[in-house]
C-alpha cells in the first residue's frame, strides 16, 4: 500500500477549488505516516495558490492498544462517521 503522490492530492484539491474563493476543501486523512506527510504537504501548497484547503487527521483505532508501538491509533472505522459528519455541516 502507498499514499498518493502529492502531485495527485493537489490536482484533486485544485479540482474542486478555486483560487481566492470563500468555499474550500476538507482532507480527511487517516493517521498513517505517508498519508500524513503527502496530504500535508498537498494542503500546504494549496494554501499558498489561494486555496481554502484544511486537513483533519483521524485516529480512533481501537484494534491497537495505546501502549503498544509508536504509530498509535491509525483511524479506520471512525473515518466514514468524519466523512459523514462534514458533509452534512458542508450542507448548512
Amino acid at each position: 500500500f502507498a499514499s498518493p503522490s502529492v502531485a495527485s492530492i493537489l490536482a484533486a484539491v485544485r479540482a474542486v477549488t478555486k483560487i481566492g474563493e470563500g468555499k474550500g476543501c476538507l482532507l480527511v486523512v487517516k493517521n498513517y505516516t505517508g498519508d500524513r506527510l503527502n496530504f500535508g504537504m498537498a494542503c500546504e501548497m494549496a494554501n499558498s495558490e489561494g486555496r481554502l484547503c484544511r486537513m483533519v487527521i483521524v485516529k480512533d483505532d481501537c484494534a491497537l492498544p495505546r501502549t503498544k508501538g509508536i504509530t498509535g491509533a491509525r483511524g479506520v472505522a471512525g473515518t466514514v462517521l468524519i466523512h459523514k459528519i462534514a458533509g452534512a455541516a458542508a450542507e448548512q
